[in-house]
């Protein structure tokens, strides 16, 4: 990208640790201004643009190697725009593509359903300008976005297509996704890392139960089915290693200045050497280098994968869902599936100078719609395979319905769904600590069926993996055929088409 964060990236940290994002930024970078008449030869001091950057087509997005490829876009005048260590750069190729009124319903709907992003905005039917601080007109704009005129929106230029352009291709019958490009990322890390993520828990004395590592076996499943049926696939982890090459120890000179920051006698703290500072801070000074590199660092390398060595169609983030009581080890009888999208900003969040920025990218980037179309799809297999009802989120303190009548989708401001670039979508389906569900999950892959309490049951990862597979196969090729379909319920959630 054209700026780089630090080494946690911390996006969102202000709204869990009332901590501001602190970004390294490139040095400026000086365009050549051709404006003005030539000076005499024969010295001039210009030299003709040595490449050509053609306008983005749907063509050469498909063919990009990266997103990067695709931010070098000509201006008006022929001169490729140039970088420059404003973090809101990239938010620029955007001008102009999307109405105020699209503007003001995407944000009050979907993405500020709380209306605090309102105070930060001068909003008139040309533009927006976006202030630091709210209520504050004094200051220099963050940035300015203008608008379309209305009705007259300019398409935006993005690297991934919509479910309703791929089914417009011609397939192979055995290969319904030809082409579709799927990014999956197994979530949490698992591994040696999954007591640090507090994602390691024991029911009645069982062998531990990682997330990091059941979303690995799943994700490596899927990848198998969507590439047979003919996507091409990226898997942003295949171990139990995390992506980011930072350990928490790299973080605590970070979370030393963030503690140290927002303590109530700061002032005085800047004094200490490091070691007093240390001990004065005690464990928490590891709980939030801990933090740092498995929240904020792995999301954001995560990201940055996808971003610079995959240009997705979509990317299926893969989690399993708990009570609140799996923390404690503790076993429930309920069971349900739950899917989230981008959106729902909250009050503390968007006080997060980094948070508003992304908002602002994930609204004009122009992948809502088809994150509630893929996730409304995906839900509607797992509801007719599974049988399961939906966390009852709705409209919540942090959540958004996006479908109507389709209560298995919300949106929420996950840091996937934040910080990957192009449309995401996040499944989360299943309680780990259901009683049956937990057995599943410690007996493994296996073939055929195995028994629990009477029932036969096929993998559970097999029939995670199966269910995203068809979904998306519902979603990009308009198929309504759904893996284990003679074992479906009669009840069903209503779809998207």
């Amino acid at each position: 990208m054209y700026f780089f964060g630090n080494r946690s990236g911390l996006n969102g940290m202000k709204a869990l640790f009332g901590a501001a994002v602190l970004l390294c930024l490139n040095a400026e970078a000086k365009p050549v201004d051709p404006a003005g008449p030539p000076p005499p030869p024969p010295a001039p001091t210009s030299e003709p643009p040595l490449f050509t950057y053609p306008a983005v087509t749907p063509q050469s997005a498909a063919s990009a190697r990266c997103i990067n490829e695709l931010l070098h876009l000509k201006t008006d005048s022929g001169f490729p725009r140039l970088p420059t260590p404003n973090p809101w750069f990239p938010i620029d190729l955007y001008q102009g593509t999307i109405t105020r009124q699209q503007f003001e319903q995407k944000l009050h709907v979907l993405y500020d359903p709380f209306s605090a992003f309102q105070p930060y905005l001068d909003i008139n039917d040309s533009r927006v300008v976006i202030y630091p601080s709210p209520g504050d007109r004094t200051s220099s704009p963050q940035f300015v976005l203008q608008f379309a005129p209305p009705n007259q929106p300019r398409a935006p230029m993005r690297w991934f297509r919509t479910p309703a352009e791929v089914r417009a291709e011609t397939h192979p019958l055995d290969k319904p996704l030809n082409g579709l490009r799927v990014a999956i990322d197994p979530g949490h890390i698992g591994g040696p890392w999954a007591q640090m993520e507090e994602r390691s828990t024991r029911y009645r004395g069982s062998a531990p139960v990682q997330e990091g590592d059941l979303n690995l076996i799943t994700g490596r499943l899927l990848k198998q089915e969507l590439t047979a049926l003919g996507a091409t696939v990226f898997v942003v982890r295949d171990s139990t290693e995390p992506v980011t090459p930072y350990r928490p120890n790299d973080m605590i000179p970070e979370a030393r200045d963030l503690l140290t920051l927002h303590s109530t006698h700061s002032t005085n703290l800047h004094a200490l050497p490091t070691d007093k500072l240390d001990l004065l801070f005690g464990h928490r000074l590891m709980d939030l280098a801990e933090f740092l590199f498995y929240r904020c660092s792995e999301i954001r390398e995560r990201g940055n994968r996808i971003r610079n060595n995959f240009v997705p169609d979509i990317t299926v983030t893969l989690y399993i869902d708990a009570t609140p009581g799996s923390g404690r080890g503790r076993l429930t009888s309920a069971n349900q599936n739950i899917f989230f999208v981008g959106g729902s900003y909250t009050r503390t969040e968007i006080a997060d100078p980094e948070m508003r920025r992304r908002c602002v990218y994930k609204m004009v980037e122009g992948g809502a719609d088809i994150e509630a179309e893929v996730a409304g799809d995906i839900a509607t297999v797992f509801a007719q395979r599974t049988g399961l009802g939906p966390v009852k989120y709705g409209d919540s303190s942090t959540t958004r319905a996006v479908i109507p009548g389709n209560p298995y989708v919300v949106a929420r401001n996950l840091a996937a769904n934040r910080e990957y670039d192009g449309p995401v979508v996040c499944t989360e389906p299943y309680f780990m600590n259901n009683e049956i569900v937990y057995r599943r999950l410690i007996a493994g892959d296996y073939d055929g069926v195995q028994t629990f309490d009477g029932k036969k049951y096929g993998s559970i990862f097999r029939e995670y993996a199966d269910c995203v597979a068809q979904g998306l196969v519902k979603a990009y090729a308009g198929s309504t055929v759904i893996a284990g379909a003679n074992n479906v319920p009669s009840s069903s959630v209503s779809g998207t088409k």
